[in-house]
């Protein structure tokens, strides 16, 4: 019996009930981080009536004309905005997004990085208020986070909090995905899968899907399919959770296919370091028989070089393989 119950524990992706006994959900979320990387967490404390009405939000804003979408365009200089022609592993995706940055003032320079305002549809102005209020619950559920995914490395509960101080670059992505290429009649190059496999380069992702399968994560040499669970959410760790772990947790790989039948939609949270943190293996993950595998990221320059390789082919996309210690 215990055995069988093992193996199925194994088989799908966990669920994680946050409102849980604190000791349970640190040690299921250590265990999802190592074993999938991924893990769908209910007991989440977010308004389900503003889980659905930022859904609305984003299926109203893809409903718009074209030309309306593409005048919100996003640029090389300014990350935040529309976008219908990204590239992940220098393919394009069969998909159209809407990226929200942080709630700036007015533009301006910390250190090297230039941050934007997000390019708000004057036309939907009710879209902006909504994705400010679901930013900031999804904000304080990341913060929650970073809890368990320390002290499942032995760490202190609040050892991560320090990389996120002060203005960290976390963003909002609205994803739609079609069953029409977006670029049918302007491009040569048809598009591939809704998002081509991939690992996401910062700390936490939260994702609210609008309950249609699409999303897979590759495990144990296979695509496994990631189907949302009512009234969950999905959570994946990213690179820099990998770098922190010293690889005792793995970013999982993974991709969505391309929507033929019915489109689908779903809200990504990238929870991101702020850019003058550098990341490296935590110290109680570094011992005499496990090295340290990865040398300093400078978050500024690996978020950098990801983005431009998503805007545009300017090169091969950064991989954390890529600061690995040989």
């Amino acid at each position: 019996m215990h055995a069988r119950r093992a193996a199925t524990e194994t088989e799908t992706v966990p669920v994680i009930d946050l409102a849980g006994e604190p000791a349970q959900v640190e040690d299921a979320v250590a265990r999802a981080c190592a074993q999938w990387g991924f893990f769908h967490l209910v007991g989440h404390g977010l308004d389900a009536g503003l889980l659905a009405e930022a859904m609305t939000q984003a299926r109203g804003f893809f409903a718009a004309p074209a030309q309306a979408k593409r005048a919100l365009a996003r640029s090389r200089d300014n990350p935040w905005g529309y976008y219908d022609r990204e590239l992940t592993k220098n393919r394009r995706d069969k998909k159209e997004i809407f990226d929200i940055g942080p709630d700036v003032a007015a533009l301006r320079v910390e250190g090297d990085v230039f941050f934007g305002e997000t390019p708000f549809p004057a036309w939907r102005p009710e879209l902006k208020t909504v994705a400010r209020a679901y930013f900031a619950a999804c904000e304080g559920l990341c913060l929650r986070l970073l809890g368990p995914v320390a002290t499942g490395l032995g760490a202190e509960a609040r050892t991560l909090n320090d990389a996120f101080a002060g203005a960290h670059t976390s963003f909002l992505r609205l994803n739609y995905y079609p069953t029409r290429d977006p670029l049918a009649g302007e491009s040569d190059q048809p598009a591939g899968l809704g998002i081509h496999h991939h690992t996401d380069a910062g700390a936490i992702t939260v994702l609210l899907t609008d309950g249609r399968p699409g999303l897979q994560v590759l495990k144990d040499g296979s695509w496994r399919p990631v189907d949302p669970v009512p009234g969950g959410l999905i959570v994946n760790i990213g690179d820099m959770a990998q770098v922190w772990s010293n690889d005792a947790y793995q970013a999982p790989l993974h991709r969505v296919l391309a929507m033929e039948a019915e489109e689908r939609l779903s809200l990504a949270f990238f929870f991101n370091p702020a850019y003058p943190a550098v990341i490296s293996p935590l110290p109680a993950t570094v011992r005499p028989d496990a090295p340290a595998q990865y040398r300093d990221i400078p978050w500024s320059e690996f978020r950098r070089r990801r983005a431009d390789g998503d805007f545009a082919d300017y090169g091969s996309e950064v991989q954390i393989s890529d600061y690995r210690i040989s």
